[in-house]
């Protein structure tokens, strides 16, 4: 019978180890525990994966509050992550409204 090893330690493709991957969220039940499955700090959303039910939960990131939140059936979850914070969207105030083209070519 062939043998499998896990090795804990190892990293996933976020770059992340075991003890990293392990994030805590709290629901109206209380505070529970699951695993960080995807992070995109572009979009804002993360998926975690709650062993103890076996389903994943995806979360927003509401830039108002600093917070992930839940959505959908969890929308009354927030999540306790602190890889990175999301990127935030800003407006440059130093361009103008309407653009210029600039030929490559000088004529």
């Amino acid at each position: 019978m062939d043998r499998i090893i896990i090795n804990n330690n190892m990293s996933n493709k976020l770059g992340l180890t075991l003890e990293e991957r392990t994030v805590f969220y709290n629901t109206p039940d209380g505070k529970k525990v699951g695993e960080l499955r995807q992070f995109d700090p572009i979009s804002g959303l993360l998926s975690l994966h709650d062993p103890m039910k076996n389903t994943q939960i995806e979360f927003l990131w509401d830039s108002n509050t600093s917070t992930w939140k839940g959505i959908g059936v969890q929308s009354g979850y927030t999540a306790e992550v602190t890889i990175e914070t999301p990127i935030t969207k800003k407006v440059d105030s130093n361009v103008p409204a309407k653009a210029t083209s600039v030929s490559r070519f000088p004529s």
